[in-house]
C-alpha cells in the first residue's frame, strides 16, 4: 500500500458540531494520514451538521442522513454507496455496516454492552433495545472484519478473551493527544470560567459523559468524605449528557455539606474546557472501564495533577503519570485528594510526571498505527482473493 495508490472508505459521522471522543479521534487521524501517505485517497461518509469537514484534493465527502449506531448503518449504508473503486472500508466506532462489497476495518473502542449493559446505563429499557442491538452487530462485525482495531491493550484482551478466535486480528491504535490541550498562564484560564467558578477558588474537575461507568457518584462520593469540613474546595461537574440517569448521584448533589460548591455543568466549549483543566487543583477520573480515558491526558497535558483507577485502560493510559485509587473504594479516592492538598510536593511531581506521560501520545503516532492496519488488511484480502481464484 506504500507505493500503490488507494482508495479508502471511512464513515466520518461522528465528526459534527459537538464532536465526542470518537469524533475527535477520526478528525484527527485523517489529516495525518493524508500528510503520511502520498498515494492515499479518502471517500467519506458525513453528518449533515458537517458534511465537508476537510477540504482536500485527494478527499471527497457523501452525506449519509442517519445516526451512525443505528439499524439505517447496518442495513442501508451499503447500498447507498458506489464503492467502485475503493479498496478498503473503514467504521471508527463499534461495528460495520452490513454486506459491504470490500474488505473492511473498524475500530472497537471497547465491549462494555456486551460484558454489562450496566455499565452504560440504568435504564431497563436501554439496557434491553441497545444491549440486544449491539449484542447482535458487534459479533457479527467482528466476524466480518478483515481486521481490527482498538485503543488500548486493555482493550485488546477483552476483545479476544470475548471472541477466540480473533486472536492475531486485533491491533492497538493509540488514541493521540491534541496539542490544543497545554498550559495556559494563570489570568487566561480564569477569565474564560469566571462565569462558573468563584474567581480563584480550589476545584476538583470531574469530566465525562452520563454512563455509569464514569463512576460520577463515586467521584462525588470520595470528594465530599475528602473535603466535607474544607468548605474552600469546590467540586465541578462536566457532565455532558445523561443515559437514564443516575439515582445515587442524585442523592449525593443532595448533601447538605456540598452548599454552593457543587457547581455542574452541561456544556462547555473547548476553549472553556481547556481553561478548567488548567484551572483545577486537580483532576478525577475513577473510571469503572474504559476503552481508553482521553479526559485524563487532556488534563495531564495542561499540568494538573490526575488521579484515575488502579486497573484497566485509565492505569495502562496514564502509567505513572496519575495517582491511582481503587475505583470501587471511596475511602481510596479520598486518601489521594487528601495527600494531593495536603502534601505540595506531591502535587507538583505529579503535575510533572503527568505532562511527561502525556506528550508519549500523538497522533501522527496514531495515524502511523492506522495506516499499518490498513496495509495488513488490504495485504490479507488480496491474499485471500488470488487464493480463491
Amino acid at each position: 500500500m506504500k507505493d500503490t495508490p488507494r482508495r479508502v472508505m471511512i464513515d466520518a459521522r461522528y465528526i459534527r458540531e459537538q464532536s465526542s471522543g470518537i469524533g475527535r479521534y477520526t478528525e484527527h487521524i485523517i489529516p495525518r494520514m493524508l500528510e503520511l501517505r502520498e498515494n492515499l485517497s479518502l471517500s467519506l461518509i458525513t453528518h449533515p451538521s458537517r458534511p465537508t469537514p476537510f477540504e482536500h484534493e485527494r478527499v471527497d465527502c457523501h452525506v449519509f442522513d442517519a445516526p451512525p449506531n443505528s439499524p439505517s448503518t447496518r442495513f442501508r449504508l451499503a447500498r447507498k454507496f458506489d464503492m467502485t473503486g475503493v479498496d478498503l472500508f473503514h467504521s471508527p466506532f463499534n461495528f460495520l455496516p452490513g454486506k459491504l462489497p470490500v474488505p473492511a476495518v473498524f475500530t472497537l473502542h471497547d465491549i462494555m454492552w456486551l460484558l454489562d449493559p450496566s455499565y452504560c446505563t440504568q435504564s431497563r429499557l436501554r439496557q434491553v433495545v441497545s444491549g440486544t442491538f449491539y449484542g447482535r452487530f458487534i459479533p457479527r462485525s467482528v466476524q466480518e472484519a478483515v481486521q481490527i482495531m482498538t485503543v488500548s491493550h486493555t482493550s485488546r484482551e477483552a476483545i479476544e478473551e470475548h471472541f477466540p478466535d480473533v486472536k492475531g486480528r486485533v491491533h492497538v491504535t493509540y488514541n493521540g493527544l491534541d496539542p490544543f490541550f497545554h498550559e495556559l498562564p494563570e489570568e487566561e484560564a480564569w477569565a474564560q470560567i469566571s462565569r462558573y467558578i468563584p474567581p480563584r477558588r480550589r476545584f476538583v474537575l470531574v469530566v465525562g459523559q452520563g454512563s455509569p461507568y464514569k463512576n460520577h457518584a463515586g467521584a462525588l462520593e470520595g470528594f465530599i468524605e475528602a473535603f466535607r469540613d474544607d468548605p474552600q474546595m469546590y467540586f465541578v461537574l462536566v457532565r455532558r449528557f445523561e443515559r437514564g440517569g443516575d439515582s445515587r448521584l442524585d442523592a449525593l448533589m443532595d448533601d447538605p455539606s456540598l452548599n454552593s460548591r457543587l457547581i455542574n455543568l452541561s456544556y462547555v466549549t473547548g476553549e472553556e474546557l481547556r481553561a478548567l483543566y488548567n484551572a483545577a487543583f486537580c483532576f478525577l477520573f475513577p473510571s469503572i472501564y474504559e476503552g481508553f480515558g482521553l479526559p485524563a491526558l487532556e488534563a495531564m497535558a495542561c499540568g494538573t495533577p490526575v488521579v484515575t483507577s488502579d486497573s484497566g485502560a485509565p492505569a495502562e493510559v496514564c502509567g505513572e503519570g496519575a495517582i491511582k485509587v481503587d475505583p470501587h473504594d471511596v475511602a481510596s479516592i479520598a486518601r489521594a485528594l487528601r495527600a494531593l492538598r495536603d502534601d505540595e510536593d506531591l502535587w507538583k511531581e505529579s503535575a510533572r510526571l503527568g505532562k511527561e506521560r502525556a506528550a508519549e501520545f500523538t497522533w501522527q503516532r496514531s495515524a502511523e498505527q492506522v495506516l499499518s492496519v490498513y496495509d495488513r488488511a488490504i495485504a490479507v484480502a488480496e491474499a485471500a482473493r488470488e487464493a480463491g481464484q
